[in-house]
């Protein structure tokens, strides 16, 4: 295992852009560790290896002319609902797989732009939704890797990547990050055009990030909007308000680490309060899966009732129920959202972020079929507020367990500071061991 696939990524740039190694050879020591560990892991759906190597040589010939970018060999998977040229997107849909996408999607435009190298396409749930993935967990293949963004997660956690993009409706990129062990940050809704992106429910779809630190997730976020002060220092330790409801709702192992994090964050000068939510939790999550089912079922009713055969049972059923739903209640769960929304919003004026478990649970078995519960980052993707996992714990079964923050709608670059001084101060967990 190369010592190139450990390292932070913002450090490894930091090296390239100072001709101390090459793009070529960190690109070369990610392909490694995917012949290595893909065989079981199952977390590509196609890797272009050699038109990764050769976009790596183009970046070493004018880096040796001196030019240099932002994200200098910086080598990054794509979720298989994002359109990378030349590749297919298939989304988990058979009649997809000569799907060619003509151009790439904006953000892998970006990227290239800023000097990062795709390496190809992760396994994504069957159109981002529900039905699992072959990939399995890199910490206990016996495991989910979460979803949708599975192969993303899978990848980064495995440390087959150092970055990957994945999406988000429900929990799809915090969810899978925490489940293996892995950085998730949704930024806030709209943060980045999602053209060249299907989508599931236009009003939830987030386009997020999977890395293996927050200050790495800091140099692309910065990079992509153009945000230096992504990348800077937290100015003071900050008000956290750790809710309530979710704790309660946690399983024991999170539970106790949850509460672990508060004491570690306190006795590190964050000002750490307990409150509760303004409103019924249940309340928000109900309008979530109202106005998913909902969008959902108008993206997806026409395609279902042409070829339903080749769909999993998870969309086809969303469509049914989606299309029974009244008019006026879908309104009236779009009004309640605004509510909700200004009320969390105000909780801002007191608190620098919101603390809380990213799941109630650890992976669960891949034998149940699930990938995991979503109720823990729904709200976020409802709310369109900007939220990140960090890696901080293990269960006493050697599964990752994470801790999620939450800024206010905007403020993504103070969320990421935040973040930072977060993962300074609580460590994260190691990377699975292989072999």
């Amino acid at each position: 295992m190369s010592e190139l696939t450990q390292r932070p990524a913002m450090d490894t740039v930091a090296r390239i852009q100072q001709r101390q190694v090459s793009a070529h050879e960190w690109v070369s020591a990610c392909l490694d560790q995917i012949d290595q560990i893909e065989p079981w892991l199952h977390a590509w759906v196609h890797v272009d290896r050699a038109a990764a190597l050769r976009a790596a040589g183009v970046l070493d010939e004018r880096s040796a002319r001196g030019a240099v970018l932002p994200l200098q060999g910086l080598p990054f998977g794509v979720k298989d609902i994002i359109d990378v040229e030349g590749l297919p997107t298939e989304a988990g849909f058979s009649p997809y797989r000569e799907r060619v996408a003509r151009r790439d999607a904006p953000i892998v435009a970006k990227l290239r732009a800023l000097g990062a190298i795709p390496l190809g396409k992760t396994h994504t749930t069957q159109f981002a939704f529900s039905d699992p993935a072959p990939t399995v967990n890199p910490y206990d293949p016996d495991h989910t890797p979460g979803g949708s963004s599975s192969g993303s997660g899978a990848a980064v956690g495995a440390r087959t990547v150092p970055l990957a993009l994945g999406t988000q409706t429900a929990g799809s990129v915090l969810r899978p990050a925490a489940y293996c062990g892995a950085v998730g940050l949704k930024p806030t809704f709209n943060w980045f055009t999602r053209a060249g992106v299907l989508p599931l429910a236009w009003s939830l779809d987030h386009l997020g990030l999977i890395t293996q630190t927050a200050r790495d997730a800091a140099l692309v976020y910065g990079a992509l909007v153009d945000d230096p002060s992504a990348t800077a220092t937290q100015p003071a330790p900050p008000r956290i308000a750790v809710i309530d409801e979710f704790g309660e709702r946690s399983e024991p192992e999170v539970a106790a680490h949850q509460h672990d994090v508060r004491a570690r964050l306190s006795d590190a000068g964050a000002e750490v309060v307990n409150i509760r939510l303004p409103f019924d939790l249940d309340l928000l999550l109900a309008v979530h899966h109202l106005i998913m089912q909902v969008e959902v079922a108008e993206v997806h009713r026409a395609q279902v009732a042409e070829m339903r055969d080749a769909y999993g049972p998870a969309i086809p059923s969303e469509v049914d129920s989606g299309a029974l739903i009244p008019a006026i209640y879908d309104q009236k769960a779009r009004r309640l959202r605004g509510v909700l929304g200004r009320q969390v919003d105000a909780l801002f004026d007191t608190y620098d972020a919101l603390l809380l478990p990213t799941a109630s649970n650890v992976a669960p078995p891949r034998v149940l079929g699930s990938t995991g519960d979503r109720t823990f980052q729904s709200p976020w993707s409802l709310l369109g507020t900007p939220a990140i996992t960090l890696p901080t714990g293990v269960g006493a079964h050697g599964l990752p367990i994470g801790t999620q923050l939450i800024g206010r709608r905007g403020a993504d670059a103070a969320l990421l500071r935040l973040a930072a001084w977060a993962e300074t101060t609580l460590g994260l967990i190691a990377p699975p061991v292989f072999g």
